[in-house]
C-alpha cells in the first residue's frame, strides 16, 4: 500500500487525472522508494535487515537507526553462519546517520555484516518524497526544449536528475 492517497495528493498537486490514473503513478513512484530504500516504517517493533560490505570502519545503512536487533559478521560468504557481535563492545552506532562503526576504533568490518535493526520513523519524509516525485512525473513532458520562431521558447528541467535530487534527500540509495 501506498503512503499516500489520490486525493491527500490532489490537496497539494493540481491534476486532471482520475483518481485511478493518479494511483498508478502514485504506486509507480512509491515503489521506486521501496526499491531504493526498503520497506516503509511500520511501528517501533518491526526489524529489517541489511548484507552490506565491510572493510571500512564505518558502515551506512539505508535508514536512520532505532535499535539494532543484531549485527553479524561473515568473513568469507554471505551464507556463512558468521559471528554475532555486541554493541558498546564490539561496534557503537549513530541513530540518525544510520551508521556503525567497528570497535575498537579504527578496527575495520570483515568482509560482509548482516546488520538487523528498526529503522527510525521516515515515512513523513518519504511522504514529502513521494510527493515530489508524483510533481515531476506530472510535470514532465518529452521535449527538453522547443522554440518557435523566435517568438516563442520553452527549456524543460533535467527531469532525471531533478529525481536524483529528491532520493539524495532520503538517504543512501540502492541504484
Amino acid at each position: 500500500m501506498s503512503l499516500l492517497t489520490p486525493e491527500e495528493v490532489k490537496v497539494r498537486i493540481h491534476t486532471s487525472l482520475t483518481d485511478a490514473q493518479l494511483q498508478t503513478v502514485i504506486d509507480r513512484e512509491d515503489a521506486e522508494i521501496v526499491r531504493r530504500f526498503g520497506a516503509h516504517y511500520v511501528d517501533g517493533t518491526t526489524s529489517v535487515s541489511e548484507t552490506l560490505q565491510g572493510g571500512m570502519a564505518n558502515l551506512y545503512l539505508k535508514r536512520g537507526i532505532a535499535s539494532i536487533t543484531s549485527v553479524v559478521e561473515k568473513y568469507i560468504l554471505p551464507s556463512e553462519t558468521g559471528y554475532t557481535l555486541t554493541e558498546d563492545t564490539d561496534f557503537c552506532s549513530w541513530g540518525a546517520e544510520g551508521r556503525i562503526e567497528r570497535l575498537p576504533v579504527g578496527l575495520k568490518w570483515s568482509r560482509f555484516v548482516v546488520v538487523s535493526y528498526v529503522p527510525q520513523d521516515d515515512n513523513a519524509r518519504r511522504e514529502e518524497a513521494l510527493l515530489a516525485l508524483v510533481r515531476i512525473a506530472l510535470s514532465r513532458t518529452a521535449m527538453r526544449s522547443e522554440s518557435i520562431a523566435g517568438e516563442y521558447s520553452y527549456t524543460s528541467p533535467e527531469w532525471e536528475k531533478e529525481r536524483m535530487g529528491v532520493f539524495a534527500a532520503l538517504g543512501f540509495p540502492v541504484l
